[in-house]
Protein backbone atom coordinates (compact mmCIF):
# COMPACT_ATOMS: atom_id res chain seq x y z
CA UNK A 1 0.00 0.00 0.00
CA UNK A 2 1.31 3.77 -1.19
CA UNK A 3 0.40 6.35 1.41
CA UNK A 4 1.03 10.05 0.81
CA UNK A 5 0.47 11.70 4.33
CA UNK A 6 0.36 15.76 3.19
CA UNK A 7 0.44 18.99 4.60
CA UNK A 8 2.19 18.67 7.92
CA UNK A 9 5.12 20.73 9.70
CA UNK A 10 8.21 18.84 10.01
CA UNK A 11 9.34 19.21 13.25
CA UNK A 12 13.03 20.16 12.44
CA UNK A 13 12.46 23.20 9.79
CA UNK A 14 9.14 24.39 10.45
CA UNK A 15 7.98 23.94 6.84
CA UNK A 16 5.52 22.42 5.34
CA UNK A 17 5.71 18.69 3.78
CA UNK A 18 4.75 15.91 2.19
CA UNK A 19 6.01 12.31 2.62
CA UNK A 20 5.51 8.90 0.64
CA UNK A 21 5.16 5.68 2.13
CA UNK A 22 5.39 2.34 0.91
CA UNK A 23 4.43 -0.28 2.54
CA UNK A 24 6.50 0.39 6.34
CA UNK A 25 9.39 2.83 4.43
CA UNK A 26 9.72 5.80 3.65
CA UNK A 27 9.83 6.65 0.05
CA UNK A 28 10.55 10.15 -0.13
CA UNK A 29 10.00 13.16 2.29
CA UNK A 30 9.74 17.19 1.28
CA UNK A 31 7.76 18.05 -1.88
CA UNK A 32 5.79 16.45 -4.14
CA UNK A 33 2.83 15.13 -5.17
CA UNK A 34 1.90 10.89 -6.01
CA UNK A 35 -1.16 10.80 -7.99
CA UNK A 36 -2.33 6.68 -7.15
CA UNK A 37 -1.19 6.97 -3.39
CA UNK A 38 -4.25 7.14 -0.44
CA UNK A 39 -4.12 10.27 0.72
CA UNK A 40 -3.87 11.20 4.24
CA UNK A 41 -4.24 15.05 5.20
CA UNK A 42 -2.69 16.35 8.73
CA UNK A 43 -3.61 19.55 8.31
CA UNK A 44 -0.50 21.59 9.59
CA UNK A 45 0.15 19.29 12.58
CA UNK A 46 3.30 18.69 13.63
CA UNK A 47 5.04 14.96 12.14
CA UNK A 48 7.95 14.06 14.63
CA UNK A 49 9.94 10.75 14.53
CA UNK A 50 8.93 8.25 16.97
CA UNK A 51 10.82 8.28 20.00
CA UNK A 52 13.37 5.43 20.61
CA UNK A 53 14.49 4.54 23.93
CA UNK A 54 17.53 3.19 24.17
CA UNK A 55 18.19 2.09 27.26
CA UNK A 56 15.93 0.60 29.35
CA UNK A 57 14.33 -2.96 31.00
CA UNK A 58 11.41 -4.38 28.81
CA UNK A 59 10.47 -7.44 30.30
CA UNK A 60 10.26 -6.12 34.01
CA UNK A 61 8.18 -3.12 32.43
CA UNK A 62 5.79 -5.54 31.01
CA UNK A 63 5.88 -7.34 34.45
CA UNK A 64 5.30 -4.19 36.41
CA UNK A 65 2.37 -3.33 34.33
CA UNK A 66 0.40 -6.39 35.49
CA UNK A 67 1.07 -5.76 39.34
CA UNK A 68 -0.14 -3.43 41.98
CA UNK A 69 1.84 -0.41 41.40
CA UNK A 70 1.87 2.06 44.69
CA UNK A 71 3.30 5.15 43.37
CA UNK A 72 0.31 7.40 44.46
CA UNK A 73 0.02 6.18 47.70
CA UNK A 74 0.67 8.88 50.40
CA UNK A 75 0.33 6.79 53.86
CA UNK A 76 1.01 3.25 55.26
CA UNK A 77 -2.74 3.50 55.52
CA UNK A 78 -3.49 3.98 51.49
CA UNK A 79 -1.06 0.96 50.86
CA UNK A 80 -3.10 -1.31 53.08
CA UNK A 81 -6.20 -0.47 51.63
CA UNK A 82 -4.35 -0.52 48.57
CA UNK A 83 -3.30 -3.88 48.79
CA UNK A 84 -6.77 -5.83 50.46
CA UNK A 85 -8.68 -3.97 47.19
CA UNK A 86 -6.07 -5.94 44.82
CA UNK A 87 -6.54 -8.94 47.36
CA UNK A 88 -10.08 -9.72 45.71
CA UNK A 89 -8.57 -9.79 42.10
CA UNK A 90 -5.45 -12.29 42.99
CA UNK A 91 -5.63 -15.93 41.27
CA UNK A 92 -5.52 -18.63 44.06
CA UNK A 93 -2.29 -20.03 44.72
CA UNK A 94 -0.70 -16.77 43.32
CA UNK A 95 1.34 -14.04 45.11
CA UNK A 96 0.09 -10.65 45.51
CA UNK A 97 2.68 -8.67 44.15
CA UNK A 98 2.82 -4.89 44.38
CA UNK A 99 5.95 -2.24 42.96
CA UNK A 100 6.97 1.38 43.83
CA UNK A 101 6.28 0.85 47.52
CA UNK A 102 8.29 3.46 49.09
CA UNK A 103 8.25 4.24 52.63
CA UNK A 104 10.37 7.69 53.03
CA UNK A 105 7.19 9.15 51.27
CA UNK A 106 4.83 8.23 54.37
CA UNK A 107 4.53 9.70 57.85
CA UNK A 108 7.43 9.12 59.89
CA UNK A 109 9.13 7.01 57.55
CA UNK A 110 9.01 3.65 58.66
CA UNK A 111 8.70 0.40 57.39
CA UNK A 112 5.15 -1.42 56.93
CA UNK A 113 5.86 -5.00 58.91
CA UNK A 114 4.73 -8.18 58.30
CA UNK A 115 2.37 -8.01 60.62
CA UNK A 116 0.35 -5.25 59.10
CA UNK A 117 0.30 -6.74 56.22
CA UNK A 118 -1.00 -10.17 58.24
CA UNK A 119 -3.92 -8.29 58.69
CA UNK A 120 -5.04 -7.90 55.18
CA UNK A 121 -4.03 -11.54 54.59
CA UNK A 122 -2.28 -14.04 56.05
CA UNK A 123 -2.80 -16.83 54.11
CA UNK A 124 -1.93 -14.90 50.52
CA UNK A 125 1.45 -14.36 50.01
CA UNK A 126 2.01 -10.73 49.90
CA UNK A 127 5.41 -8.91 48.40
CA UNK A 128 5.94 -5.17 47.87
CA UNK A 129 9.11 -4.20 46.27
CA UNK A 130 10.31 -1.00 47.08
CA UNK A 131 10.91 1.80 44.45
CA UNK A 132 14.80 1.45 44.70
CA UNK A 133 14.22 -2.41 43.59
CA UNK A 134 16.34 -3.49 46.41
CA UNK A 135 14.45 -3.94 49.14
CA UNK A 136 10.77 -5.26 49.76
CA UNK A 137 8.29 -5.95 52.32
CA UNK A 138 6.80 -9.64 53.02
CA UNK A 139 3.99 -10.74 55.19
CA UNK A 140 4.45 -14.26 56.79
CA UNK A 141 2.81 -16.16 54.23
CA UNK A 142 5.19 -15.22 51.84
CA UNK A 143 7.82 -15.50 53.97
CA UNK A 144 6.75 -19.37 54.48
CA UNK A 145 6.37 -20.18 51.01
CA UNK A 146 9.38 -18.70 50.18
CA UNK A 147 11.00 -20.72 53.23
CA UNK A 148 12.17 -18.57 54.98
CA UNK A 149 11.84 -19.84 58.84
CA UNK A 150 11.98 -17.38 61.89
CA UNK A 151 15.63 -18.11 63.00
CA UNK A 152 17.04 -17.97 59.57
CA UNK A 153 20.53 -16.21 59.28
CA UNK A 154 21.04 -12.99 57.19
CA UNK A 155 23.16 -13.69 53.91
CA UNK A 156 26.10 -12.31 52.46
CA UNK A 157 25.59 -8.88 51.28
CA UNK A 158 21.65 -8.94 52.89
CA UNK A 159 19.34 -8.89 55.71
CA UNK A 160 16.52 -9.99 57.34
CA UNK A 161 15.44 -7.41 58.95
CA UNK A 162 14.28 -8.03 63.09
CA UNK A 163 11.87 -5.93 65.33
CA UNK A 164 12.71 -5.13 68.81
CA UNK A 165 11.70 -8.68 70.00
CA UNK A 166 14.32 -9.64 67.54
CA UNK A 167 11.13 -11.13 65.62
CA UNK A 168 11.71 -10.68 61.25
CA UNK A 169 9.61 -7.75 60.83
CA UNK A 170 9.01 -9.21 57.10
CA UNK A 171 11.56 -6.21 55.41
CA UNK A 172 13.67 -7.94 53.27
CA UNK A 173 16.92 -6.01 52.32
CA UNK A 174 19.63 -6.69 49.19
CA UNK A 175 20.63 -10.41 48.98
CA UNK A 176 17.64 -10.98 51.49
CA UNK A 177 15.08 -9.56 49.10
CA UNK A 178 16.41 -11.12 46.07
CA UNK A 179 16.04 -14.94 47.68
CA UNK A 180 12.50 -13.99 48.53
CA UNK A 181 11.80 -12.59 45.10
CA UNK A 182 13.33 -15.28 43.12
CA UNK A 183 10.64 -17.51 45.04
CA UNK A 184 7.51 -15.54 43.84
CA UNK A 185 8.11 -13.87 40.12
CA UNK A 186 10.14 -16.45 38.30
CA UNK A 187 7.24 -15.94 35.22
CA UNK A 188 7.07 -18.78 32.65
CA UNK A 189 7.69 -18.44 28.97
CA UNK A 190 4.15 -17.41 28.12
CA UNK A 191 3.77 -14.72 30.82
CA UNK A 192 7.20 -13.25 29.87
CA UNK A 193 5.73 -12.79 26.28
CA UNK A 194 2.84 -11.86 27.66
CA UNK A 195 4.74 -9.07 29.51
CA UNK A 196 6.52 -8.23 26.77
CA UNK A 197 3.81 -7.74 24.80
CA UNK A 198 1.80 -5.42 27.19
CA UNK A 199 5.19 -3.54 27.36
CA UNK A 200 5.30 -3.22 23.85
CA UNK A 201 1.59 -2.06 23.88
CA UNK A 202 2.81 0.72 26.95
CA UNK A 203 5.48 2.47 25.14
CA UNK A 204 4.04 2.69 21.99
CA UNK A 205 1.00 4.58 23.50
CA UNK A 206 3.91 7.37 24.55
CA UNK A 207 5.11 7.47 20.89
CA UNK A 208 7.96 4.84 21.35
CA UNK A 209 8.86 2.08 18.11
CA UNK A 210 12.22 0.79 19.53
CA UNK A 211 13.81 -0.41 22.94
CA UNK A 212 16.94 -1.72 24.25
CA UNK A 213 16.24 -3.66 26.66
CA UNK A 214 19.48 -3.43 28.87
CA UNK A 215 19.71 -6.62 31.40
CA UNK A 216 18.31 -9.59 29.55
CA UNK A 217 19.02 -12.74 31.63
CA UNK A 218 17.46 -11.84 34.36
CA UNK A 219 15.67 -14.23 34.94
CA UNK A 220 16.29 -16.72 32.60
CA UNK A 221 18.32 -16.32 29.63
CA UNK A 222 17.43 -18.55 27.32
CA UNK A 223 13.80 -18.36 28.30
CA UNK A 224 14.33 -14.66 27.98
CA UNK A 225 15.74 -15.44 24.35
CA UNK A 226 12.53 -17.23 23.18
CA UNK A 227 10.11 -14.87 24.78
CA UNK A 228 11.41 -11.98 22.62
CA UNK A 229 11.30 -13.59 19.55
CA UNK A 230 7.75 -15.21 20.09
CA UNK A 231 6.43 -11.42 21.17
CA UNK A 232 7.99 -10.14 17.53
CA UNK A 233 6.29 -12.92 16.06
CA UNK A 234 2.79 -12.02 17.13
CA UNK A 235 3.44 -8.46 16.81
CA UNK A 236 5.17 -6.62 19.26
CA UNK A 237 4.51 -2.97 18.81
CA UNK A 238 7.94 -1.49 19.78
CA UNK A 239 11.49 -2.97 17.94
CA UNK A 240 13.44 -5.30 20.65
CA UNK A 241 17.46 -5.02 21.26
CA UNK A 242 19.23 -6.97 23.71
CA UNK A 243 22.40 -6.76 25.80
CA UNK A 244 22.78 -9.72 27.56
CA UNK A 245 24.08 -10.17 31.66
CA UNK A 246 27.66 -10.86 30.97
CA UNK A 247 27.48 -13.43 33.06
CA UNK A 248 24.82 -14.96 31.59
CA UNK A 249 26.99 -15.41 28.76
CA UNK A 250 30.21 -16.57 29.82
CA UNK A 251 32.25 -18.28 32.74
CA UNK A 252 34.50 -16.28 34.58
CA UNK A 253 37.52 -17.95 32.44
CA UNK A 254 35.69 -15.84 29.62
CA UNK A 255 33.88 -19.56 27.93
CA UNK A 256 30.78 -19.25 27.03
CA UNK A 257 28.60 -20.13 29.95
CA UNK A 258 26.93 -23.55 28.10
CA UNK A 259 26.93 -24.83 24.53
CA UNK A 260 23.16 -24.18 24.64
CA UNK A 261 23.79 -20.38 25.07
CA UNK A 262 26.46 -20.19 22.91
CA UNK A 263 24.18 -21.96 20.44
CA UNK A 264 20.85 -19.66 20.32
CA UNK A 265 23.17 -16.67 20.73
CA UNK A 266 24.22 -17.49 17.90
CA UNK A 267 21.60 -18.66 15.62
CA UNK A 268 19.74 -16.01 16.93
CA UNK A 269 19.47 -14.10 13.73
CA UNK A 270 20.07 -10.16 12.31
CA UNK A 271 15.90 -9.38 12.63
CA UNK A 272 14.83 -5.81 12.46
CA UNK A 273 12.27 -6.74 14.81
CA UNK A 274 14.48 -8.06 17.20
CA UNK A 275 17.84 -9.00 17.63
CA UNK A 276 21.23 -9.02 20.47
CA UNK A 277 22.49 -6.01 20.20
CA UNK A 278 25.25 -6.49 22.85
CA UNK A 279 26.39 -7.43 26.33
CA UNK A 280 25.74 -5.67 29.48
CA UNK A 281 28.29 -4.48 32.60
CA UNK A 282 27.43 -3.09 35.80
CA UNK A 283 30.65 -1.18 36.99
CA UNK A 284 29.38 0.49 39.88
CA UNK A 285 26.26 1.42 42.19
CA UNK A 286 24.07 4.45 42.26
CA UNK A 287 23.84 7.69 44.00
CA UNK A 288 21.12 7.17 46.08
CA UNK A 289 22.16 4.27 47.84
CA UNK A 290 25.82 6.08 48.31
CA UNK A 291 27.21 3.21 45.99
CA UNK A 292 28.36 4.93 42.58
CA UNK A 293 32.11 4.85 42.79
CA UNK A 294 32.47 9.06 43.19
CA UNK A 295 36.11 10.61 44.00
CA UNK A 296 35.73 11.95 47.43
CA UNK A 297 33.24 11.45 49.85
CA UNK A 298 29.25 11.27 50.18
CA UNK A 299 27.81 13.73 52.16
CA UNK A 300 26.93 11.40 55.10
CA UNK A 301 23.13 11.37 54.73
CA UNK A 302 21.19 8.17 55.31
CA UNK A 303 21.00 6.57 52.26
CA UNK A 304 17.87 6.01 50.36
CA UNK A 305 18.47 2.34 48.88
CA UNK A 306 20.90 -0.63 49.27
CA UNK A 307 23.84 -2.07 47.34
CA UNK A 308 23.70 -2.88 43.73
CA UNK A 309 25.12 -6.49 44.42
CA UNK A 310 26.74 -7.56 47.48
CA UNK A 311 29.53 -9.06 45.14
CA UNK A 312 30.25 -5.33 45.22
CA UNK A 313 33.59 -3.68 47.17
CA UNK A 314 34.45 -1.14 48.49
CA UNK A 315 35.70 1.26 45.89
CA UNK A 316 38.33 2.88 48.42
CA UNK A 317 39.91 -0.37 48.00
CA UNK A 318 40.96 0.19 44.73
CA UNK A 319 41.88 3.99 45.22
CA UNK A 320 44.49 5.85 42.90
CA UNK A 321 47.53 6.54 44.75
CA UNK A 322 46.69 9.83 47.01
CA UNK A 323 42.65 10.32 45.99
CA UNK A 324 39.75 9.20 48.26
CA UNK A 325 37.12 7.34 46.64
CA UNK A 326 33.61 6.48 48.27
CA UNK A 327 31.07 4.05 46.73
CA UNK A 328 31.24 0.25 45.91
CA UNK A 329 32.60 -0.86 42.21
CA UNK A 330 30.98 -4.33 41.36
CA UNK A 331 34.05 -5.84 40.00
CA UNK A 332 38.13 -4.72 40.60
CA UNK A 333 39.68 -2.94 37.60
CA UNK A 334 41.73 -6.01 36.48
CA UNK A 335 38.47 -7.85 36.59
CA UNK A 336 36.23 -5.30 34.69
CA UNK A 337 38.64 -4.81 31.96
CA UNK A 338 39.30 -8.49 31.50
CA UNK A 339 35.57 -8.75 31.55
CA UNK A 340 35.51 -6.14 28.57
CA UNK A 341 38.44 -7.78 26.54
CA UNK A 342 36.54 -11.20 26.95
CA UNK A 343 33.32 -9.73 25.24
CA UNK A 344 35.17 -7.54 22.92
CA UNK A 345 37.49 -10.27 21.51
CA UNK A 346 33.57 -12.56 20.92
CA UNK A 347 32.55 -9.55 18.33
CA UNK A 348 29.79 -7.79 20.87
CA UNK A 349 28.85 -4.38 21.50
CA UNK A 350 29.80 -3.36 25.32
CA UNK A 351 27.46 -1.36 27.20
CA UNK A 352 28.41 -0.28 31.05
CA UNK A 353 26.56 1.04 33.59
CA UNK A 354 28.82 3.52 35.02
CA UNK A 355 27.27 6.66 37.68
CA UNK A 356 30.35 7.84 39.61
CA UNK A 357 33.19 9.39 38.37
CA UNK A 358 35.62 7.08 39.59
CA UNK A 359 34.18 4.05 38.04
CA UNK A 360 33.49 6.06 34.95
CA UNK A 361 37.52 7.05 34.76
CA UNK A 362 37.76 3.02 34.70
CA UNK A 363 35.59 1.91 32.46
CA UNK A 364 37.65 4.47 29.98
CA UNK A 365 40.84 2.83 31.33
CA UNK A 366 39.02 -0.87 30.01
CA UNK A 367 37.75 0.73 26.53
CA UNK A 368 41.02 2.76 25.74
CA UNK A 369 42.70 -0.82 26.17
CA UNK A 370 40.67 -2.25 23.16
CA UNK A 371 40.95 -1.73 19.29
CA UNK A 372 37.97 0.33 18.98
CA UNK A 373 36.30 1.76 21.66
CA UNK A 374 34.08 3.91 19.30
CA UNK A 375 31.97 0.49 19.02
CA UNK A 376 30.98 0.51 23.09
CA UNK A 377 28.48 2.65 25.02
CA UNK A 378 29.10 4.12 28.49
CA UNK A 379 25.44 4.19 30.43
CA UNK A 380 24.81 7.17 33.09
CA UNK A 381 27.96 8.79 33.19
CA UNK A 382 26.32 11.07 35.55
CA UNK A 383 29.24 13.19 37.41
CA UNK A 384 31.98 14.07 34.98
CA UNK A 385 34.97 16.61 35.29
CA UNK A 386 36.27 18.58 32.41
CA UNK A 387 38.71 16.32 31.87
CA UNK A 388 36.49 13.23 32.10
CA UNK A 389 34.32 14.92 29.18
CA UNK A 390 37.49 15.64 27.07
CA UNK A 391 39.04 11.83 27.11
CA UNK A 392 35.55 10.71 26.20
CA UNK A 393 35.46 12.98 23.21
CA UNK A 394 39.06 11.36 22.25
CA UNK A 395 37.91 7.90 23.02
CA UNK A 396 34.68 8.51 20.51
CA UNK A 397 32.36 6.13 22.57
CA UNK A 398 28.63 6.30 22.57
CA UNK A 399 27.32 7.57 26.19
CA UNK A 400 23.63 7.53 27.03
CA UNK A 401 22.34 9.76 29.64
CA UNK A 402 18.64 9.61 31.66
CA UNK A 403 17.31 13.26 32.02
CA UNK A 404 14.06 11.75 33.66
CA UNK A 405 16.07 10.78 36.83
CA UNK A 406 16.98 14.64 37.87
CA UNK A 407 13.02 15.01 37.99
CA UNK A 408 12.61 12.06 39.68
CA UNK A 409 15.45 11.51 41.78
CA UNK A 410 16.78 15.03 42.74
CA UNK A 411 16.19 15.36 45.80
CA UNK A 412 17.72 12.16 46.76
CA UNK A 413 21.25 13.28 44.55
CA UNK A 414 21.41 16.77 46.35
CA UNK A 415 21.11 15.18 49.59
CA UNK A 416 23.94 12.36 49.10
CA UNK A 417 26.24 14.92 47.40
CA UNK A 418 25.47 18.18 48.26
CA UNK A 419 23.82 21.22 46.23
CA UNK A 420 27.17 22.49 44.71
CA UNK A 421 28.55 19.18 42.90
CA UNK A 422 24.58 17.58 42.92
CA UNK A 423 24.02 20.68 40.47
CA UNK A 424 26.10 19.27 37.52
CA UNK A 425 24.87 16.02 37.24
CA UNK A 426 24.30 14.59 33.79
CA UNK A 427 25.91 17.51 31.67
CA UNK A 428 24.23 17.06 28.65
CA UNK A 429 25.79 20.87 27.24
CA UNK A 430 29.20 20.09 27.90
CA UNK A 431 29.22 16.32 26.58
CA UNK A 432 27.19 17.41 23.24
CA UNK A 433 30.14 19.74 22.81
CA UNK A 434 33.05 17.58 23.19
CA UNK A 435 31.70 15.72 19.97
CA UNK A 436 30.53 12.55 21.99
CA UNK A 437 27.94 10.61 20.72
CA UNK A 438 25.21 10.96 23.17
CA UNK A 439 21.91 10.09 23.14
CA UNK A 440 18.92 10.00 25.92
CA UNK A 441 16.74 7.50 27.51
CA UNK A 442 14.45 6.30 30.37
CA UNK A 443 15.88 3.62 32.09
CA UNK A 444 12.31 2.71 32.71
CA UNK A 445 10.64 1.24 34.98
CA UNK A 446 12.58 3.00 37.34
CA UNK A 447 11.09 5.75 36.11
CA UNK A 448 7.78 6.47 34.57
CA UNK A 449 9.26 6.51 31.07
CA UNK A 450 7.30 9.11 29.33
CA UNK A 451 10.07 10.54 26.83
CA UNK A 452 8.17 13.68 26.61
CA UNK A 453 9.42 14.27 30.14
CA UNK A 454 13.23 13.09 29.35
CA UNK A 455 13.02 15.80 26.76
CA UNK A 456 11.51 18.54 28.83
CA UNK A 457 14.65 17.48 31.96
CA UNK A 458 17.41 17.63 28.91
CA UNK A 459 16.10 21.06 27.77
CA UNK A 460 14.74 22.68 30.86
CA UNK A 461 17.30 21.04 33.43
CA UNK A 462 15.06 21.58 37.38
CA UNK A 463 15.76 25.07 39.36
CA UNK A 464 19.03 22.84 41.33
CA UNK A 465 20.73 22.05 38.72
CA UNK A 466 22.81 24.01 36.02
CA UNK A 467 20.84 25.49 33.23
CA UNK A 468 24.07 26.28 31.47
CA UNK A 469 23.77 21.96 30.52
CA UNK A 470 20.51 22.12 29.05
CA UNK A 471 20.40 21.17 25.78
CA UNK A 472 18.35 23.04 22.90
CA UNK A 473 14.66 21.82 22.11
CA UNK A 474 16.05 19.88 18.92
CA UNK A 475 19.00 18.37 20.21
CA UNK A 476 16.72 16.89 23.14
CA UNK A 477 14.72 15.35 20.49
CA UNK A 478 17.00 14.42 18.63
CA UNK A 479 18.78 12.75 21.59
CA UNK A 480 15.50 10.26 21.91
CA UNK A 481 15.27 9.83 18.04
CA UNK A 482 18.32 9.90 15.62
CA UNK A 483 21.09 9.89 18.00
CA UNK A 484 19.21 6.75 20.16
CA UNK A 485 19.11 4.65 16.79
CA UNK A 486 23.46 4.86 16.95
CA UNK A 487 24.46 2.93 19.73
CA UNK A 488 22.45 -0.02 18.02
CA UNK A 489 23.84 0.34 14.87
CA UNK A 490 20.19 1.25 13.68
CA UNK A 491 21.09 4.90 12.23
CA UNK A 492 19.50 3.17 8.40
CA UNK A 493 17.38 1.67 9.40
CA UNK A 494 15.20 4.28 12.19
CA UNK A 495 15.22 7.36 13.83
CA UNK A 496 14.73 10.42 11.22
CA UNK A 497 12.04 9.40 8.36
CA UNK A 498 14.69 9.54 5.36
CA UNK A 499 13.96 7.93 2.24
CA UNK A 500 14.73 4.13 3.22
CA UNK A 501 13.79 4.04 6.91
CA UNK A 502 10.99 2.87 8.58
CA UNK A 503 8.02 5.28 8.69
CA UNK A 504 7.33 5.17 12.27
CA UNK A 505 6.36 8.74 13.04
CA UNK A 506 4.29 10.55 16.04
CA UNK A 507 1.54 13.40 15.06
CA UNK A 508 1.18 16.34 17.30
Amino acid sequence: MIKLYRDFIWWRTGERQSMLVEGDRVIWRGHGEAPHAEVVDLSGKTLYPAFIDNHCHILPTGLDLQKLHLGACQTHQDVLDAVRDRLAETTPGKWLLAVHYDQTRYEGGRHLTRFELDQVSPSVPILLRHVNGHASVANSAALQAAGIPEDVENPAGGTFDRDSSSRLSGVLLESAHELVTHKASMPSLDEMVDAILTAGNHMASLGISGASDMMTGRFDLLKELRAYDLAAQRGCRIRTRLYLQWGEVFRKDGNWRSPEVQSAIESYGDKIDCRIAGIKIFADGAIGSATAAIYGHYSGAEPAGHAISHHARDASQHAPEGKFTSGQLIYSPERLKEMVRIADQAGFSIAIHSIGDYSTDLVMDAFESLPDPRKHRIEHAMLLSDAQIERLGKLGCFCTMQPEFLMRFGHSYLRQLGPVRASKLERFRSVKDAGIPLSLSSDRPIVAGDPRDGVKMAHQRPEAFDSSENLTLEEAIDGYTTRAAEPTNDSALMGGLNPGQLAEFRVE
